[in-house]
């Protein structure tokens, strides 16, 4: 090989070291679902870059953001308004709004997604809850209101974070973890919680039972009241519709036609003797 040959395959080398050192210094790739900040260690943030390949100044470097929902998971230690600590884990799904990723630079500095959540927003998270549980009891977080207590955590979290940049949704508390003495006392809490909804139970069965008596009794009385006015309205037409004329014309029906033994009242009273006759004897 001649020295004009091996010269051109070394400058041909050196232009494809160039080319590839210049490709990758000079252009960025942005991945799909993520936008990128575009800043400089002397200029700062500088512009907003969308999925893709870009070309990027010689200085220049990139800091990327998600602007898809991704679901972030982490534990708070927090207290009850009862004075219970518990330990629960969270989960809640982030996304960043695009319109204000130079915000999030601005105020957060180059740090990745990763940083701020375990940083910022972890902070945030752990205020939210704090305030949120502080105002519950631990039987509520065990029992009914676990599900109101997440919702709350939720509309804080997500209101102290989306003036930031940051978008909050579904925030989901996992199943609280206590010590030793205080599940003891949780235990002994559900237990006679149980047996005092099983009193109300059956103080309201007991309710119902006498109500339902009441009613029947009414009932009964009042069906008494109307069986003994239909009994005396009905004596009363009877009573209005007997007459002397109607007494006279019974009493004519059922003579036999035989004089009565009495006629008369008192000392003029007449007894008639009927005549009896006698058998002769031959």
């Amino acid at each position: 090989m001649s020295y004009k040959a091996i010269k051109n395959l070394v400058i041909s080398l050196i232009l494809a070291i160039v080319l590839v050192f210049g490709f990758l210094l000079f252009v960025e790739k942005v991945d799909e679902g993520k936008v990128a900040v575009v800043y400089s260690p002397s200029g700062g943030s500088k512009e907003v870059l969308s999925a893709g390949w870009h070309l990027i100044g010689l200085m220049e470097k990139t800091t990327e953001y998600p602007i898809r929902v991704q679901t972030m998971k982490n534990s708070v230690s927090v207290s009850t308004t009862d004075g219970k600590k518990l330990k629960m884990s969270v989960r809640y799904q982030m996304q960043v709004d695009k319109k204000k990723v130079l915000n999030i630079f601005k105020e957060l500095g180059s740090q990745n997604v990763e940083d701020i959540q375990e940083g910022y927003l972890y902070n945030k998270l752990y205020k939210s809850s704090r305030d949120v549980v502080s105002s519950y009891t631990v039987l509520d977080i065990y029992g009914s209101k676990s599900g109101e207590a997440s919702q709350a955590i939720t509309d804080k979290f997500a209101e102290e974070v989306k003036d930031m940049g940051f978008i909050i949704t579904d925030v989901t508390l996992g199943t609280p973890e206590a010590d030793a003495e205080t599940q003891k006392s949780i235990d002994a809490r559900v237990k006679a919680s149980q047996e005092n909804e099983l009193k109300k139970t059956q103080i309201e069965n007991a309710k119902l039972d006498s109500e339902q008596k009441r009613i029947v009794a009414e009932g009964e009385a009042a069906a008494g009241i109307i069986q003994a006015e239909g009994e005396a309205k009905a004596n009363e037409v009877l009573q209005q519709s007997i007459s002397p004329e109607l007494l006279q014309k019974e009493y004519i029906e059922k003579w036999d036609g035989k004089e009565p033994l009495v006629k008369g009242e008192g000392t003029s009273a007449i007894i008639n003797v009927p005549e009896q006759e006698t058998e002769k004897k031959e």
